[in-house]
């Protein structure tokens, strides 16, 4: 389990949101058959099942996976082209996942003014790094640590 998910309750749990094609079709409004074509090239998979049903079924990252895919169609992209960028928006998606887990300390008040602790800025331990915003800005702020 993530620092992050210590601190923030899992409120949902995305392993457990699985949908038929049926469902995934109306939700993403790609067609059944389109989903199961995509599925052949290998551009989407399909969870594999233990029991004997035989329905397809597809996981909460399969989702995003189409989504990104048909909004990339819908912009004008060529299926492979689309396939492609989705794996690298896939990736960059991960290490965004990944960086904020672990910079993420929570939301303190500091100055009066909510701002998110990113953790240590330096190897000493003497400076915190805040985000915050104002004033329709992302801004910075390094407080020293004995100002806790």
């Amino acid at each position: 389990m993530s620092d992050l998910e210590h601190r923030i309750p899992n409120l949902i749990n995305f392993e457990k949101l699985v949908f038929r094609i049926g469902e995934l079709s109306r939700m993403t409004e790609v067609s059944s058959r389109q989903l199961r074509y995509w599925e052949q090239r290998g551009y989407i998979q399909a969870m594999a099942r233990s029991d004997q049903n035989k329905a397809r079924v597809y996981d909460f990252h399969t989702f995003l996976e189409v989504r990104i895919i048909k909004r990339l169609l819908d912009q004008g992209y060529r299926l492979p082209a689309a396939v492609e960028k989705m794996r690298n928006i896939d990736e960059e998606m991960g290490f965004t996942r990944q960086f904020f887990s672990k910079a993420f300390k929570g939301v303190e008040i500091v100055d009066q003014q909510p701002m998110i602790n990113m953790g240590y800025f330096d190897e000493s331990k003497k400076q915190i790094l805040y985000g915050f915003y104002k004033d329709g800005e992302i801004r910075y702020q390094l407080q020293p640590v004995d100002a806790q």
